[in-house]
């Protein structure tokens, strides 16, 4: 199933035509309804998407779902084990088949007319249709669906490249974190006044990191270019001991044309801080078989709008999903090893402090910045070499979009 439009709105086309490049978005970008239906276009609607962890359907008949645009996504685990997706309409007359957004169920029912379908999305029940009705023409429509290390993705292009073989580059640098055996320890979302590239642009730079971060600031190198210069060799050498991914893969995070966008880069992190918690000491065991901490944190990106930061004892991941032309939900998952238990291997509010205060910052950050763009004196500026990622997202997306 391709939800994928065939060009550009007239509105999108002129604005690309007009940007000026190493220089911010045009207003209009950000504000304009169309270009938010282009962008769910060729950018949600055709790209794979962080939809959650295989721990949160741990069990056969577990779901939940990925709400993006005009659309709904179940992702449920089957009796067989298997993780599918399936948009949340219903065969007969269109209603949304799941109101609640997760649960565990033994079929899914829809609630207007009670039509009910197996976990693998085949109609089991068509009640009360006539003699001769063919139910096998009236499974739940697929939704393309792929898990990488325990993350799910989901697909609404039924012509996208596949996502792992896409990522093979980077299955070397997940493995040693062992994230398929992690579970979700905490989740949170952040309702953001703000269209979703104002958001992803602001998390893709760190030149707001000093003066809006302090305490991200005081254990993460990376917020130093001097700093991290001069303490990553050692960093490096340590990591590449214990068997962590060291290299940059995926360049800038941002391919040709269709394909999948992904990063993996590892950065320095102060010599008194094994993690990022507020007094440097662990938060909660170590994933996978790593064996120590290694001094750093890896910066990763899959998709366009997700984003993790794998720690030695816990990952975060972020994801950006627009919910309105300037609405954006920003959500944080936490993973700690399966194993762990809250209250005896961790706490959770020290395990969550840090990106929980840094991303209700975020959002008075954005919310601010969005303000302004919402002004007549509001004219694009130019971009900081600090914000290298920030400009190679504006020009991955305008080629996306155009």
């Amino acid at each position: 199933m391709s939800q994928v439009a065939s060009e550009a709105s007239p509105q999108a086309r002129a604005l690309i035509a007009d940007y000026r490049p190493g220089f911010a978005l045009p207003a209009a970008f950000y504000t304009s309804d169309a270009v938010y239906q282009t962008d769910l276009d060729a950018v949600f609607y055709r790209h794979w998407m962080y939809a959650g962890h295989a721990g949160e359907v741990a069990e056969p008949g577990d779901y939940f779902l990925l709400e993006v645009g005009a659309e709904s996504v179940i992702i449920a685990r089957g009796r067989d084990g298997e993780i599918r997706a399936f948009a949340n309409v219903c065969r007969h007359r269109g209603s949304r088949i799941c109101t609640e957004t997760s649960g565990r169920v033994s079929a899914f029912v829809c609630p207007y007319h009670a039509w009910t379908y197996n976990l693998d999305g085949g109609l089991r029940t068509p009640r009360n249709m006539p003699a001769g009705f063919d139910a096998s023409r009236y499974a739940l429509k697929p939704i393309r669906c792929a898990v990488f290390h325990g993350m799910i993705f989901i697909n609404l292009d039924a012509n996208a490249p596949d996502l792992n073989a896409e990522l093979e580059a980077m299955d070397a640098s997940y493995a040693v974190y062992d994230l398929a055996n992690a579970r979700v320890a905490a989740k949170q979302t952040w309702r953001v006044a703000a269209n979703w590239k104002l958001a992803v642009e602001n998390f893709m730079e760190c030149y707001h990191c000093a003066p809006a971060h302090a305490e991200y600031a005081r254990c993460h190198a990376l917020t130093s270019p001097a700093d991290n210069a001069k303490r990553r060799p050692a960093m490096l050498r340590q990591a590449a001991k214990l068997g962590y991914r060291t290299a940059t893969v995926g360049g800038e995070g941002f391919p040709d044309k269709g394909a999948t966008p992904y990063y993996y880069a590892r950065n320095a992190l102060y010599e008194s801080f094994v993690t990022g918690s507020a007094d440097g000491r662990p938060l909660a065991p170590l994933l996978g078989n790593i064996g120590d901490y290694g001094g750093g944190v890896a910066d990763t990106q899959i998709g366009p709008a997700s984003f993790g930061l794998l720690y030695a004892d816990h990952a975060v991941i972020y994801r950006f999903t627009p919910c309105g032309t300037q609405c954006t939900d920003m959500e944080i998952v936490w993973l700690v090893r399966a194993d762990a238990t809250a209250g005896r291997d961790y706490d959770i509010d020290r395990l969550t402090w840090l990106w929980r205060i840094t991303s209700d910052a975020d959002k008075k950050i954005i919310e601010n910045n969005a303000k302004g763009v919402n002004s007549k004196f509001y004219t694009p500026g130019p971009l900081s070499e600090m914000e290298e990622f920030t400009t190679a997202f504006i020009e991955w997306y305008l080629t996306e979009i155009g």
